[in-house]
């Protein structure tokens, strides 16, 4: 619920009527993916308007905590990048940049604290892997579907085709629950994608992905770390400075590559 007394000083210091506010609400809420009531709380800071006036302490903490993010990203990040199709046409595409809450609320009647702080530590951790495994699928099919069209996995992917079909027969035989990916690279797990660069490097190697060592090693750390969050146990600090220098690296690697990799939809 947001504060009434709050938002009507917003008003009267914007000097807006309801519905002007509301817009930019919505606007703000969308870019950065927060509340509605926390939009509202960034804009009073960022007005001038003093939060500890109108609100508790953690509520402030928490509002000041994503405005930090949010610098972060502006300072830290270009927000368009310039991506081709086919090497025919250019397209502006503002990147979205979600900006995670710092709040974390759990309970159990059996675990003790420890286990329940891990599990926030480790929730600020499964972000990047999530994002790094995608990105890593998302760069190798956006370049093989642009240079063999829709049906590359049947031309390209050799042996690793096998073990897909039988994940997809498997999974089948479950069809009370979701299925794993929309395509065939969604099935293999991040340890075999390197397997998958080695199938189809002419078309990666070196332009994209330096070598198939740098990738392959890259992919095994990561992948050790991957294990022990997904199989909920938490990351000791110097493997969580790892993930995240991993996470930068591919970062860098893909955006210093962009204007190779096609958009294609």
């Amino acid at each position: 619920m947001i504060n009434r007394r709050l938002r009507k000083a917003l008003l009267k210091k914007l000097n807006v009527t309801p519905q002007a506010l509301s817009q930019r609400v919505q606007k703000l809420k969308r870019q950065y993916a927060v509340t509605t009531e926390d939009a509202t709380y960034i804009i009073a800071q960022w007005e001038g308007i003093i939060l500890d006036k109108y609100l508790d302490r953690d509520t402030v903490n928490r509002v000041r905590g994503i405005i930090q993010q949010i610098s972060h990203i502006t300072q830290d990040t270009t927000i368009i990048a310039k991506l081709a199709r086919r090497g025919k046409r250019e397209a502006e595409k503002k990147q979205l940049f979600v900006v995670f809450p710092k709040e974390f609320t759990v309970t159990d009647p059996i675990l003790e604290k420890r286990k329940l702080l891990e599990a926030r530590d480790m929730a600020a951790i499964y972000p990047l892997l999530y994002v790094l495994e995608n990105s890593i699928r998302e760069v190798i099919d956006r370049l093989m579907t642009n240079r063999y069209g829709n049906n590359w996995w049947d031309l390209k992917a050799g042996k690793l085709k096998d073990k897909v079909s039988e994940r997809m027969s498997d999974e089948k035989k479950n069809s009370w629950h979701q299925r794993r990916g929309a395509r065939p690279i969604d099935y293999l797990d991040l340890a075999q994608l390197p397997a998958l660069v080695r199938q189809v490097q002419k078309d990666i190697v070196p332009d994209i992905i330096p070598s198939i060592e740098w990738f392959t090693q890259f992919v095994d750390e990561v992948y050790k770390s991957r294990c022990v969050v997904c199989h909920m146990n938490p990351l000791d600090d110097t493997n969580i400075k790892a993930v995240k220098l991993r996470f930068t690296q591919w970062q860098r690697q893909m955006t210093g590559k962009k204007d190779l990799i096609p958009w294609v939809q």
